[in-house]
């Protein structure tokens, strides 16, 4: 099974991504991520992925872009590859050297950055090949 952070669960899109991996058997979501803490889970939330202590295979993104770098700072350290749905990212992010968009992150981690897309529509249109069969 696969163990997946769910960084921005508490938005429309965590959520409705953290209820596809409640009825799918393949996956779980182990731990989110989100400031706004009004809504129950059936994982625990913290409020910043920097102090996000649970292990798990793969980080689904779906927050801010203004959490982007703490967020490509901590799957590097922790070498987790990263599903990047975020909208609002230009011209890459604030975090060269400290392992963001553009600073070779994608080259310690598996980085796939599928802004505007459905799942479905970006993992059929190939991606970012580093990331095969990791995700």
């Amino acid at each position: 099974m696969i163990k997946a952070i769910m960084n921005g669960c508490n938005g429309k899109m965590g959520q409705v991504i953290s209820a596809i991996c409640k009825e799918d058997p393949q996956i779980e979501i182990v731990a989110g991520v989100d400031l706004y803490d009004g809504i129950k889970n059936d994982y625990p939330v913290f409020p910043n992925i920097s102090v996000c202590d649970v292990k798990a295979d793969v980080i689904i993104d779906f927050s801010n872009a203004k959490a982007v770098d703490d967020l490509l700072v901590y799957s590097v350290d922790k070498k987790i590859p990263v599903v990047l749905c975020t909208t609002g990212i230009v011209g890459g992010t604030d975090g060269a050297g400290k392992g963001g968009i553009g600073a070779g992150s994608s080259i310690k981690i598996c980085e796939y950055v599928a802004g505007n897309q459905s799942a479905d529509a970006a993992f059929s249109a190939g991606g970012n090949d580093s990331c095969a069969g990791r995700i």
